[in-house]
């Protein structure tokens, strides 16, 4: 295999260029999922750079979320992220399971509130109306992916049980109510993750996440579904198609 070296007479800054070389030994796998990567010093040696150069470059790759710095052991290739395509109406358990992954769900925090003033308004509720609020933290392949916190209208449901919450909340409205969510409206943002979802989640600080607000309707028009979840982007990437 032809050695690729870093060119100081090219424009591009040579933590850039060596940004490329490591990206490229990951893509075409000779870097596996999950591997320990060589140490900063042995990169500044093989590249014949220094060590400034090897940090910027490894923190544009851990930005992008294609390598992970595990405190105390090194560097690792991160493990593909889950994509999804926003153009399919599905659950959390029913998007995991077609992609053959294991689910499973803790529950955090369930019960009967009146919730706040912004989702009164988003679930079209009155002052005294509650819902049911459920926070569950979701898991892929016993992994954590994703903490969701969802308000769901209490008049679909006449009843809703603690061990009713393992699996799709979708499939339970639909088997105990004949209710079906139609139709969805989503915001994504970018966040920073905070001490407690980190520690649930399972990752170091600082790190970046996804931020998720979907409204869900049935097919009269009215919401009975508002979902804030909280995603991990090292796991979790959007896939848009566009077309002219």
């Amino acid at each position: 295999m032809r050695l690729k070296i870093l060119d100081e007479s090219d424009p591009l800054p040579l933590y850039y260029q060596l940004k490329m070389l490591l990206k490229d030994r990951i893509e075409n796998k000779e870097w596996a999922e999950g591997s320990k990567i060589p140490t900063e010093k042995e990169l500044a040696s093989f590249y014949n750079t220094s060590l400034m150069t090897v940090r910027q470059a490894v923190g544009l790759l851990v930005n992008e979320g294609l390598l992970i710095k595990k405190q105390g052991k090194g560097t690792f290739v991160a493990q593909a992220k889950i994509q999804k395509g926003p153009n399919v109406l599905n659950s959390f358990t029913e998007e995991m399971k077609q992609r053959g992954f294991e689910v499973r769900s803790e529950l955090l925090r369930f019960n009967k509130i009146i919730p706040a003033g912004d989702v009164k308004k988003v679930l079209n509720l009155s002052d005294n109306d509650e819902v049911y609020f459920i926070q569950r933290l979701r898991y892929a392949n016993n992994e954590p992916i994703g903490i969701q916190s969802t308000n769901l209208v209490c008049d679909v449901l006449e009843e809703l049980h603690e061990e009713e919450l393992t699996g799709s909340l979708y499939e339970l409205l639909e088997t105990k109510a004949g209710i079906q969510v139609k139709y969805a409206d989503e915001i994504y943002s970018a966040i920073l993750i905070d001490k407690q979802t980190a520690h649930l989640l399972k990752i170091s600080l600082p790190t970046v996440g996804f931020s998720v607000k979907r409204i869900g309707y049935i097919s009269n028009g009215r919401p009975i579904e508002y979902t804030e979840s909280i995603m991990r982007a090292d796991k979790y990437s959007i896939s848009v198609k566009l077309q002219r």
